[in-house]
């Protein structure tokens, strides 16, 4: 039976009164904020530009969305990298239902962990003492500890251990519904495994390495508990630049970084979803 309209909407309206309370409401009074001055510790309600002129002209604005764009594509480009491996392991290696549903369950279980407890378990591990640094040291690696606490690389090595999982899986998904008669048919017009993997396979697993990294991306910018634990103060990064600021009872510069971090998501997903449309399905 085909649903008509007003039935239809009547099934959404619980789902988009939800979404307008708790999305479209703050995110306009957040811009409502954003068009005041914050001046001398107080709010001044009188509608102005000036905090986008201030935060657009400062220097130190530029340099914590050049280090949220940075940290993104780095963890995101790794993430991809470590994961595809993985998941196309699972794919071809993994016969047996049972084995491949106990590794999956074995790469989705970090995320039943909460990333506080993930992050702070990380700090113990890339410590000078820790676990990292003793191995290293043990092989012969290295004469000295390597400083990965409270900078960039400890936020990247735990931020990518965090968001492994978002990677692999769509990757995975997307190579589970591949058709294996393009591969056998590749093999047998002569195509050895480079080519096949590289003109069948790594072509028609796109969507999926594209998805993962949408989504990775997007949380890596929106990442808060990790470069402010592990970063120490030092990894400054838009998300903590909001939190900041609404700490000190800034609002309107909270909310001009926090609309420029949702304009940059925005701009990130589009641009995602127009490379994704591009590409070949499965």
């Amino acid at each position: 039976m085909k649903l008509r309209g007003p039935v239809i909407l009547a099934l959404m309206a619980p789902a988009l009164a939800l979404m307008a309370v708790l999305y479209v409401v703050p995110l306009g009074v957040y811009f409502i904020n954003s068009f005041h001055e914050f001046r001398d510790g107080r709010i001044l309600p009188a509608w102005t530009l000036q905090t986008y002129v201030r935060y657009f002209t400062d220097p130190f604005s530029y340099r914590v969305i050049g280090t949220s764009l940075r940290l993104s594509f780095v963890v995101t480009a790794l993430a991809v990298l470590i994961g595809y491996p993985v998941a196309y392991a699972l794919h071809t290696r993994v016969h047996r239902p049972a084995a491949r549903a106990a590794i999956a369950l074995l790469l989705f279980s970090p995320l039943l962990v909460s990333v506080v407890v993930r992050t702070y378990g990380w700090l113990i591990l890339l410590a000078s003492q820790g676990l990292v640094n003793t191995t290293l040291r043990g092989l012969g690696l290295i004469q000295e500890p390597i400083s990965l606490l409270f900078n960039m690389r400890g936020v990247v090595i735990s931020l990518t251990h965090i968001l492994l999982p978002f990677a692999i899986f769509p990757i995975y998904s997307v190579m589970d519904r591949l058709d294996l008669s393009l591969k056998e048919a590749a093999r047998d017009l002569g195509a050895g495994w480079r080519e096949t993997f590289l003109h069948v396979t790594l072509p028609l697993t796109m969507p999926g390495i594209v998805a993962g990294a949408l989504i990775c991306f997007t949380l890596a910018l929106s990442a808060f508990v990790t470069p402010q634990l592990l970063g120490g103060g030092r990894v400054q990064v838009l998300p903590l630049a909001v939190y900041n600021s609404t700490v000190e009872i800034n609002w309107p510069g909270g909310a001009v970084a926090g609309l420029t971090l949702l304009v940059i998501s925005i701009a990130a997903v589009w641009a995602l979803n127009a490379l994704l449309r591009r590409l070949p399905t499965v």
